[in-house]
């Protein structure tokens, strides 16, 4: 095997990047890609009929290159992204023959108006789309609405007793205090820079394809303790420092240390419950979706439930102070 690159200095970074992406395609599938990843395919004669990828991970060496197609593979979102790809992709037996009925028949075998379900047709299908197959609207069939459940959130006073329950130096202590007080994504925390007025800088991380932009987020305390010190293991001070994957890691740790030691609360959590005392306090809902990092449809969407409370609750009130005048 070659590497293809001339043999001086100049061309190591094309080399290391050469056998980056060889071990990477042999790690999907098991075997050398052929032609490599940087050769010119072999002309097919005219005469005969070209073949499509005959196998699952024929068709995922096709998706893998389809994938990168422009993309930076030192760029930690991307390379989430196609891990997940990947790993919905290892529900398929790689060494069968890929057809629209393997496809179909895989997929059903996972519940019904699941995620699980969701994501399967919908990765099978653009998995599909590369193999060239036909009758992948049989995927669009079977998959299934999916709702999530709404969770029932902890009450201020249970936020306030596992906030009093850490000692202000503790790893967690201040990461979990920004979070229920800011009511950012998790993983946002690790950019969070609270300012004297109440504000915080905080890079929204949701943005696909681009780099993390700043906004700012609005503090809602819970009470009126001193924030505890900041122990972050990792402050992202630019949108360039930003590492997916790191703060994966990190917000996984994180997020099974708060349900062991709150007995089942979850990260998400502390951020819905900002939104809840936002509608509760009477905020503007613009202006906390903005400081939430997403649109005003989203915000109604997510806590339609507590802003339609909120809505009777008012005209109730209205009502009574008509009957007491």
């Amino acid at each position: 095997m070659k590497l293809d690159v001339a043999a001086n200095p100049g061309q190591l970074v094309t080399a290391e990047s050469r056998v980056i992406e060889l071990a990477s395609a042999v790690a999907t599938t098991g075997f050398l890609p052929c032609p490599l990843p940087w050769e010119t395919p072999a002309v097919v004669p005219t005469t005969d009929k070209q073949q499509g990828p005959q196998s699952v991970a024929e068709a995922m060496v096709l998706l893998e290159r389809d994938f990168w197609k422009g993309k930076n593979r030192s760029n930690s979102a991307a390379l989430r992204t196609w891990q997940r790809l990947e790993l919905e992709t290892r529900r398929l037996p790689q060494a069968a023959t890929i057809n629209t009925d393997l496809l179909v028949a895989v997929a059903e075998a996972t519940k019904s108006n699941s995620r699980t379900r969701l994501e399967a047709c919908k990765v099978f299908k653009r998995l599909g789309v590369i193999a060239g197959l036909e009758g992948l609207e049989r995927l669009d069939e079977i998959r299934t609405p999916y709702e999530p459940k709404e969770r029932d959130l902890p009450a201020e006073h249970d936020l306030i007793s596992l906030l009093n329950q850490l000692p202000p130096e503790h790893k967690w202590a201040w990461p979990t205090w920004a979070l229920i007080t800011y009511g950012c994504r998790p993983a946002e925390v690790f950019s969070l820079k609270p300012k004297e007025d109440g504000t915080a800088e905080v890079l929204t991380i949701k943005r696909k394809g681009m780099l993390p932009k700043r906004r700012t987020a609005l503090a809602l305390p819970i009470d009126d303790r001193a924030a505890p010190a900041d122990t972050r293991i990792w402050l992202v001070k630019k949108p360039e420092e930003y590492d997916s994957l790191e703060a994966k890691r990190l917000t996984g740790a994180w997020g099974k240390w708060l349900v062991a030691r709150s007995g089942g609360i979850q990260l998400y959590d502390l951020r819905h419950c900002w939104a809840i005392r936002s509608i509760r306090r009477n905020l503007n809902a613009s202006l906390a979706a903005k400081t939430m990092g997403h649109s005003l449809d989203v915000h109604h969407r997510t806590y339609h439930r507590w802003l339609e409370q909120q809505d009777v609750a008012a005209v109730a009130a209205t009502l009574q102070r008509g009957l007491t005048e």
